[in-house]
């Protein structure tokens, strides 16, 4: 379990909001607010570029088991029930 801010994994963040998850929500028929608040993605490595550079397969995402988390993740919840809250007024 890595925290959302570790640099080592910004290319794979990256990759995983700007490509893997909007596929998802074209494939699904989904929009942002149809996901779930707490969900987490595991992965495999995949071929190394010919650079050398580490390349990643999207495994899995996980809803219903996601534990451990982060320790930011309580205040990213909360405050994401606060504003859907107080959007839905």
């Amino acid at each position: 379990m890595y925290d959302f801010g570790t640099p080592a994994l910004q290319s794979l963040l990256t990759q995983l909001e700007d490509d893997w998850v909007t596929e998802l929500y074209a494939l699904g028929g989904l929009d942002r607010v149809d996901l779930p608040l707490l969900w987490d993605a595991d992965f495999l490595y995949g071929s190394r570029t010919d650079s050398g550079a580490d390349t990643h397969l999207l495994c899995e995402t996980n809803v219903s088991s996601v534990l451990p988390y982060p320790d930011a993740a309580p205040a990213a919840l909360a405050a994401a029930v606060r504003d859907g809250l107080m959007a839905s007024r």
